[in-house]
């Protein structure tokens, strides 16, 4: 304590004794007067009819004036606020409430009186029919598998549908609801995504739940040849016979590993259209091949087959 002037370091700890006293009656004394104060207090609503629901925004809180000794407001601001209550009760579509002190609720035994309420000089209520709806949720994902790597099917939501409550007028037109968005780079590995619900601006509308998962599952590239695939003739003119050579191709698909390992001949459609059949290259027409989702076609031998055409 040597940074303390010679007079108040002499007999210290009578001097701090004193002073804390000091402070101590003048905390009584000042408690002790009544005052008026003014705070802000949070505006709650009840009796809210069922199948109602607020759809408006309502203020949060109310400025208002209390009466009280001096322990009382200091008791109030820092540990029970009083509120300002709106009964809902009477009302069915709309009403304007004009605060008064006698809505001010004040808890917790406190012995202090509202005097006037300053602001809001109103309040306007709007309630609307609630409707409950279930969507399907659609996930904002947007990902790329890192080289070497795809994507094992689509992106599985849980759950994929949600809850939603609120005014039936402005949720009735709703077909979806949407997550958060996320972009993925470089994915070489199984991930799953917590995500919110990016819900519309409309005022009383809720979500259960707000949350769903979201799982990205991904696999290594393959490929995969798949011998003797039938190719089929299309829009072949009426009184012709037309046969193939060779009746069957062979088909080099790319894809998740798991996803080509499942395929069979029959999973591969393998056509050649006879409005594009020319005498004069040879009675040849090129071989198309339609392959399952998420599968790539890389290659097909032979690329293009004989076509022997004869009348009936």
């Amino acid at each position: 304590m040597d940074f303390l002037p010679r007079w108040l370091r002499d007999n210290f700890r009578v001097k701090l004794g004193l002073f804390i006293l000091a402070c101590l009656l003048w905390l009584l004394v000042v408690t002790q007067h009544s005052y008026e104060y003014s705070f802000e207090i949070p505006i709650k609503t009840v009796g809210l009819k069922p199948g109602k629901v607020i759809s408006n925004k309502l203020p949060e809180f109310a400025r208002v004036k209390f009466q009280a000794q001096g322990r009382e407001l200091f008791r109030m601001q820092f540990f029970n606020h009083p509120h300002l209550l709106l009964n809902l009760s009477t009302i069915s579509h709309f009403y304007t409430f004009k605060p008064r002190p006698d809505m001010v609720v004040v808890t917790g035994g406190f012995d202090a009186q509202p005097v006037d309420v300053i602001t809001p000089d109103s309040i306007t209520v709007i309630l609307s029919d609630k409707l409950e709806l279930k969507l399907p949720v659609s996930p904002q994902v947007s990902a790329q598998p890192a080289a070497g790597y795809t994507f094992a099917g689509e992106f599985e939501i849980i759950p994929s549908q949600v809850m939603l409550t609120g005014p039936r007028e402005k949720i009735v037109r709703l077909t979806s609801v949407k997550t958060t968005a996320v972009e993925l780079e470089d994915v070489k590995r199984n991930t799953e995504l917590q995500l919110d619900l990016d819900l519309p601006d409309i005022y009383g509308l809720s979500a259960f739940p707000s949350q769903v998962r979201v799982l990205v599952r991904v696999e290594r590239l393959g490929e995969r040849k798949i011998g003797r695939v039938p190719v089929k003739v299309i829009n072949v003119q009426r009184g012709r016979e037309i046969i193939v050579d060779p009746l069957t191709v062979d088909v080099v698909v790319s894809g998740g590993v798991s996803r080509i390992s499942a395929l069979e001949a029959d999973s591969i459609k393998a056509w050649v259209d006879f409005r594009k059949y020319d005498r004069m290259k040879g009675n040849r027409a090129a071989v198309l091949v339609e392959t399952p989702d998420r599968v790539d076609l890389v290659k097909v031998a032979p690329a293009d087959v004989r076509l022997i055409v004869r009348r009936k």
